[in-house]
């Protein structure tokens, strides 16, 4: 699984990042963009949730959209 997360959409970085996946030999089969929710947030980083840092974590993750 591959994340181009909000902040490499915003800076309009993902066409670049998966020209350079392609020219490594990765074979991309499916791509979906998406906003991550509070709940999808909560169970992908489900380590992570009672740490001090998640708060911060989950506002980033949730501020935009993202490329799985």
């Amino acid at each position: 699984l591959i994340l181009f997360k909000p902040d490499c959409l915003q800076r309009r970085l993902a066409g670049k990042l998966l020209s350079r996946l392609e020219d490594k030999g990765l074979k991309i089969v499916a791509m979906k963009m998406l906003r991550v929710t509070k709940e999808l947030s909560a169970k992908h980083y489900a380590e992570h949730v009672s740490k001090p840092f998640y708060p911060l974590l989950e506002t980033f993750i949730t501020s935009g959209p993202v490329i799985a």
